[in-house]
């Protein structure tokens, strides 16, 4: 009897305190820091597969989580997570089946004005166009809630899926792998966690963790490559810190090329060496790699331009444990693959949507332009900028106290036609850098060739003694342009007009395209230095003047000469009141359209060019050599004469 009582005092005894116990934690989870991301879902099912990898995902990068969903036991979300940040709603199936789901997606829709982010994600066959327009098994839901519930509840549900379906989200296709696709996820909060504000930081970090996860268990090189301000530096410092704690010593030169030649390397060596922190069997200042013998070690150069100053500083390493990394940084793809990295990553640019939040962020300190006109000019910024964080910041500094869209557009105009010194201080060391023969080749390809097929590029500058084969190579690996998939030759704007401008600062210009200042050439047959002129390209858009027939009578140098007009509807042609006295014996591309003259000068030989393109012109009569290209359009007078003259050469073969 006294054992019954015994137990059954127990037994009441661990009830109350289990109830106790689970209203502390409840307490707890009111009063305590908010987490930093909820997650709601629906069903158990969809709680122990995916969501659970996403909480693990988000824990491991150290980002709190809370679990809502209608199969957890957890208080009203309005009162345990005001201060969430992020709100990430996975859509399942039966998402809409749970009123519960529906109730709280409303009450963090009302916060999303007080800056509440929402990520959707679509999971499980659900798509973006199911929830919005609720069919499939949403629909069934709907129809289900409209006999249990009133029609303005049932209404404010359908609303909130739309609105909620219209934001920025993920969506699962069937190529995709679910880690894959939870990677992404973390990614995209973790940037909106950011207190920073770095734009694109973490997709960029969890590809440089692809590459990681491959390495062996030897020393690993890892490649950062990408163009002046692109966020080298700024990736390699966030995997720095990402990383450094699974090593057991760890250290970072920031600006690695300007610190080796401010002294000896050793020297360099040594002041960083004592900057590692003290941790495992490590103990005390590290004056050597020799004491880092048999540690792990993590290593990370940024803007390394030259392979013998990595080998310099990276004397004696050999001896550190298996596993150890080291990441470069550089703007010279070839000096990576010197540096013998295994993988290199090519920093990728901004996308559009990327490039218009962070010129937004500087321009107008919100996350995207207020009005259609803004964004107008937001896209046109990012498009020029290339996608380049550095430039964007740049622009958006410069525009910020301009408040109007027109005033944006002048004075961005103005930055265009003279880049600022912030501008070209990002490319005068990459440009200082080439040779003759590779500098030639970028100024004419950034003051005439930019976006044109990259045989026909070759083919000409070929004809004008330069190695193009060899030097667009070096170019592109110099992150100074790049090769599209259709081929073409391509430099971002504003490297371009920073190639233009390098021209501007120098005293005898050798290449023209200002259609201001190639008109008082050609109308003047006095100007002073026209010996030194390379290259003509004169749109005629809008523009009609007499052409000096003495004009090219000094221009002994001139390779290039292409007159032509971007808008054929403006289109207008120079007039050429005498015959023409001549042409330089240098020209290799020779583009003239509406030539006025029947034909060319007397004693020009067209055997040394390269390319002759003179659409609607009124030649007649030419003489070219067997490897010229010969372009005529609507042309029909010369057209068969040419047809004659290649019959004669067969005739004449034959013969």
């Amino acid at each position: 009897m006294n054992i019954y009582i015994y137990g059954t005092h127990m037994f009441v005894y661990l009830y109350h305190k289990h109830r106790k116990y689970k209203k502390k934690v409840r307490k707890s989870m009111a009063t305590s820091k908010a987490d930093e991301v909820f997650i709601d879902f629906s069903g158990i099912e969809t709680r122990n597969s995916f969501v659970s990898h996403l909480s693990a995902a988000f824990r491991r990068r150290s980002v709190s989580v809370c679990l809502g969903g209608d199969c957890t036991d957890v208080v009203t979300p309005r009162k345990t997570n005001e201060g969430c940040k992020v709100f990430v709603v996975v859509f399942s199936e039966d998402y809409a089946l749970s009123k519960q789901c529906l109730d709280t997606l409303v009450e963090f829709l009302e916060r999303k004005d007080d800056g509440l982010v929402i990520v959707p994600v679509y999971y499980g066959g659900v798509t973006e166009s199911m929830v919005k327009q609720q069919t499939e098994r949403f629909g069934v839901a709907f129809t289900q809630h409209q006999n249990n519930y009133s029609y303005d509840q049932v209404a404010k549900w359908r609303d909130c899926l739309i609105q909620t379906a219209s934001l920025p989200g993920h969506e699962l296709n069937l190529q995709q792998e679910d880690s894959e696709f939870v990677e992404k996820i973390v990614a995209d909060v973790r940037e909106v966690l950011d207190a920073t504000g770095k734009i694109g930081i973490y997709s960029r970090l969890l590809e440089i963790e692809k590459l990681l996860c491959k390495q062996s268990l030897k020393f690993y090189y890892l490649g950062l490559w990408g163009m002046p301000g692109i966020g080298k530096t700024t990736i390699a410092e966030a995997a720095f810190k990402q990383m450094s704690k699974d090593f057991d010593a760890s250290f970072f030169v920031e600006d690695f090329h300007k610190e080796y030649h401010k002294g000896r390397p050793y020297k360099l060596r040594e002041e960083h060496l004592k900057k590692v922190p003290k941790g495992g069997s490590i103990r005390g200042p590290i004056l050597s790699f020799k004491e880092l013998r048999e540690k792990k070690v993590l290593f990370v150069l940024d803007d390394v331009r030259n392979l013998m100053d990595f080998e310099s500083f990276l004397g004696g390493i050999e001896g550190v444990s298996p596993g150890s990394v080291i990441i470069l940084t550089s703007r010279d793809k070839q000096v990576l693959h010197q540096c013998q990295v295994e993988d290199v990553f090519e920093v990728p640019s901004l996308n559009e949507e990327e490039a218009v939040r962070l010129f937004a962020r500087t321009a107008f300190h919100k996350e995207g332009p207020s009005d259609a006109k803004l964004m107008d000019v937001s896209k046109k910024v990012a498009r020029y900028a290339g996608g380049n964080p550095k430039a964007l910041c740049f622009y958006g500094r410069e525009l910020e106290k301009k408040k109007k869209p027109e005033e944006m557009e002048e004075e961005f105009e103005k930055m265009r036609q003279c880049p600022p010194q912030e501008i070209l201080s990002l490319f005068r060391s990459s440009y200082d850098a080439l040779n003759d023969n590779e500098r030639s080749i970028f100024l004419d390809i950034a003051c005439f060739f930019n976006g044109e097929p990259c045989d026909d590029v070759m083919r000409i500058l070929e004809g004008c003694g330069f190695f193009p084969h060899v030097g667009i190579d070096r170019l592109a690996e110099r992150s100074l342009l790049t090769i599209s998939k259709e081929k073409r030759v391509e430099m971002q704007g504003f490297i371009q007009d920073a190639a233009r401008e390098f021209i501007n600062q120098t005293s005898r210009r050798r290449r023209h395209w200002e259609p201001s200042r190639i008109r008082l050439l050609l109308e003047n047959d006095k100007s002073k230095g026209n010996e030194v002129i390379e290259g003509i390209f004169l749109d005629t858009t809008k523009l009609t003047f007499d052409v000096n027939p003495m004009a090219f009578e000094n221009m002994y140098n001139l390779r290039l000469l292409k007159i032509y007009s971007t808008h054929s509807e403006t289109a207008q042609e120079l007039r050429l009141t005498k015959e023409l006295r001549s042409l330089p014996y240098e020209l290799r591309l020779l583009h003239w359209e509406k030539y006025p003259l029947q034909s060319l000068p007397q004693d020009f030989d067209t055997r040394h060019l390269v390319e002759l393109n003179m659409p609607y012109s009124q030649l007649q009569s030419l003489c070219v050599g067997t490897k010229v290209k010969v372009t005529f359009r609507e042309n029909r007078k010369l057209f068969f004469f040419l047809v004659k003259l290649f019959m004669c050469f067969v005739l004449f073969c034959r013969a």
